[in-house]
Order: structure tokens, then C-alpha cells, then sequence
């Protein structure tokens, strides 16, 4: 199941291990990685908080930007896990912030390619802070660890109550 912002539920309990797609989204601009994502956790059941809204407005701002980011913000603390994708040609410094706001929670895990302009400071963060990075250089392996990984959570969490 995916929540798409702004939306939310009635209710937070029972919906299972939940994942927050924290990073690259450039403002509408870049890949839709979210989209694969969230049909993938739809086909195995679990849930996913996407920030990415299907129709949004480039150029918002007031009111509307200000949901966006409180949505965002309450569903990265309601996540059981948060899986950062940074895409190598973005800047990305909404990510880089949830990075820092989250270092400390354990529930991060961050992929960035080693070629992001950033990237030497996402390494020392995520190793000082014990964080998963992976540093794949292909978009495809991206994607397909960021499903094994999310499988491997919910599979792990399946007993947890």
C-alpha cells in the first residue's frame, strides 16, 4: 500500500512495516523512482509513505509548500525504516537535510553513487552515525537492492508485533 502526500490515514495502526522514500525528487523534475518503488510494495504488502505527489505545482509555495513539508516530516517519524535515494546528477539539499535530521534514529538507509558531488560527506555521516550507505553506480542495481532490502525488512519485521 502507498500513501502518497498529502494524504494520510484514519488510523497508523495495523498498516504493517512502513517505509518513508526519503530523496531525489528535484522539485517533479528527475526520475520517478518512487513510482517503481511503491508498485513493488504494493505487490508484497507493505507500505510506503512517498513524498512524491503525482500532480504537483512546480512553483508552490505559502500554504501548500508548508503541508508538503509537514507531511514529510511526520511520516519520516512514523517510518519504521527511511530509504534515501540520492541520484548521482542532483543536488539534492532537502535530502541532505533529512539526512542530518535523521543520523541518529537507526532507521536510515541511504544508496548515493560515488559520484555524487556530495558524497564523501554522506560517507563519513553514515559511518560516523553506523548508517547503511550503498554506492552503487547504476541506477538498475539501485533499484533492484532497494527491493531485496525492502523485502529482507519486512520479512524480518513479519514476527514483531
Amino acid at each position: 500500500m502507498t500513501l502518497e502526500a498529502p494524504n494520510k490515514f484514519y488510523s497508523y495502526n495495523n498498516i504493517g512495516v512502513t517505509f518513508f522514500l526519503a530523496g531525489t525528487i528535484d522539485n517533479g523534475s528527475s526520475i520517478d523512482w518512487q513510482k517503481e518503488i511503491s508498485d513493488y510494495a504494493d505487490e508484497i504488502n507493505v507500505t510506503v509513505f512517498n513524498p512524491r505527489r503525482s500532480k504537483w505545482n512546480p512553483s508552490a509555495d505559502g500554504k501548500e509548500i508548508e503541508t508538503q513539508i509537514e507531511w514529510e516530516l511526520e511520516h519520516m517519524e512514523r517510518a519504521d525504516y527511511i530509504i534515501m535515494n540520492i541520484l548521482e546528477n542532483s543536488k539534492s539539499p532537502i535530502s541532505l537535510l533529512e539526512l542530518g535530521l535523521h543520523a541518529r534514529d537507526g532507521k536510515l538507509i541511504v544508496f548515493c553513487p560515488k559520484n555524487f558531488y556530495r558524497y564523501d560527506n554522506i560517507k563519513v555521516t553514515c559511518e560516523t552515525y553506523g548508517i547503511k550507505l550503498f554506492s552503487m553506480d547504476s541506477y538498475r542495481n539501485t533499484i533492484d537492492e532497494i527491493k531485496l532490502l525492502i523485502l529482507e525488512r519486512k520479512n524480518a519485521n513479519r514476527g514483531k508485533s
